[in-house]
């Protein structure tokens, strides 16, 4: 008797893995008891269709960084009002920290504070 497979920390397994594995099944399956043609083929449709999710989701997640970097451009110069404290201030500059939203530098009261675009309820 064989011992608990312990799932992986991640689920990422490429169409080449897969296919060299349904290769050894092949390999070494039972004579008598073939292989259901219908259930590989549902498989790889699953698999397909789990590919192009990701890549969907990769190409949203890069399309809401450029448009968050895109609208945080267009704030320079420009007076906002932040959301937590209802205070009047300029963004005077933009960072772009790396896996991070854009951190508008805003001139508030003589000081510098550091928000997000969710940080801002209103533009002038």
């Amino acid at each position: 008797m064989s011992s608990p497979v312990q799932p992986a920390q991640e689920n990422n397994i490429s169409q080449t893995d897969y296919l060299q594995l349904f290769t050894k099944e092949l390999t070494y399956q039972d004579p008598l008891k073939p292989i259901d043609n219908r259930e590989f083929m549902a498989q790889m449709a699953q698999f397909s269709s789990l590919q192009e999710a990701r890549s969907t989701n990769e190409s949203l997640r890069r399309l809401l960084e450029l448009t968050s970097s895109s609208q945080s451009l267009m704030l320079l110069q420009k007076s906002v009002k932040l959301r937590d404290s209802n205070q009047l201030g300029k963004v005077i500059d933009i960072e772009f920290p790396d896996s991070s939203p854009p951190l508008l530098n805003i001139s508030v009261n003589g000081g510098y504070v550091k928000k997000t675009l969710l940080d801002v309820s209103e533009v002038s």
